[in-house]
């Protein structure tokens, strides 16, 4: 009896061929299927870049007439803003707003993100947070956010004077 493996000849020989096929083969990035594998990746890379420059964008309030301030540095389930927008009207229109943090100080002061009750005529007076971050979002108009946040978190612009 041999030690050898039976069939070994027909065993190797499909081996060296297996190896020559493997040595001959292209290399994965010179196929088609590599190539739009390559381009998709640069494509994808291409585009994360663009929407992070377009979003980082800082941008001026070009809508005074409203200021957003919101509850926390966060937006509700449905993607809308936290909080409360507000203007001021006078009998003659809507009054431009040019502070907005002030609005929105006037607001937590007052109590409008203490109470719950949404039927109470008169919330319990409140403390400001003592530091605001104000952020744009893409209609132009300023949104104050409690504590010193970034912008793009909540997929809002850095504000520009």
């Amino acid at each position: 009896m041999t030690d050898r493996m039976p069939h070994h000849r027909e065993v190797q020989d499909l081996l060296i061929e297996q190896m020559r096929r493997d040595l001959s083969r292209q290399k994965w990035w010179k196929t088609i299927w590599g190539r739009v594998a390559i381009a998709g990746g640069v494509l994808a890379v291409a585009g994360a870049g663009v929407a992070g420059v377009v979003l980082l964008e800082e941008r001026p309030v070009s809508e005074t007439s409203v200021v957003h301030c919101l509850e926390g540095p966060y937006r509700n389930s449905d993607g809308t803003l936290s909080g409360a927008a507000a203007s001021i009207a006078t009998p003659d229109g809507v009054v431009a707003i040019k502070d907005a943090e002030s609005v929105c100080v006037q607001m937590w002061e007052a109590g409008a993100f203490e109470e719950h009750d949404p039927l109470s005529a008169t919330p319990a007076p409140a403390t400001a947070p003592a530091e605001f971050t104000t952020c744009v979002n893409d209609a132009g108009e300023a949104a104050v956010v409690p504590g010193d946040v970034e912008c793009s978190v909540l997929r809002l612009h850095p504000f520009h004077n």
